[in-house]
């Protein structure tokens, strides 16, 4: 049986933290703004946030669980992504699977990024789209 790579190993660890620790229902702030968004199809505060509320509103539906955990799980499965992927671009960089596991972890456990896992909010979302631009942009540099 192979062993998972490292970047994936992280990002498996940090969702299970993210979903232990997941806030249960709406969280104060923005969140209930963009649960209330994406179930109805609605426009939060400026700058609307268009594309989070539509991926919000798809993942939402086609969970099978209470729209407000769907959606903060959403921002947990985001979050994980984005640490595969720094896992990832880490071990093709370094081709140290040592370092890329601790970089993955270290960047998932901040502060700011462990918070905005466990809650709906579009920052967690917005992180893993940007590195997988960066991943992408890697890869194109490559070929």
């Amino acid at each position: 049986m192979k062993k998972p790579d490292a970047a994936t190993a992280a990002a498996v660890v940090l969702f299970i933290v993210y979903c232990l620790t997941l806030a249960p229902d709406v969280t104060f702030w923005d969140a209930g703004e963009f649960i209330t968004a994406a179930h109805s199809l609605g426009v939060p505060h400026p700058p609307g946030t268009p594309l989070f509320v539509l991926l919000a509103n798809v993942w939402g539906t086609l969970l099978p669980l209470k729209f407000a955990v769907a959606t903060n799980l959403l921002s947990a499965f985001s979050t994980a992504l984005a640490a595969y992927v720094t896992g990832r671009l880490v071990q093709r960089g370094t081709g140290n699977r040592a370092m890329a596991l601790a970089s993955a972890l270290a960047a998932g456990g901040m502060s700011t990024a462990w918070y905005n896992a466990t809650e709906t909010e579009v920052y967690a979302t917005s992180l893993a789209l940007a590195m997988l631009l960066l991943a992408a942009g890697e890869r194109a540099g490559r070929d």
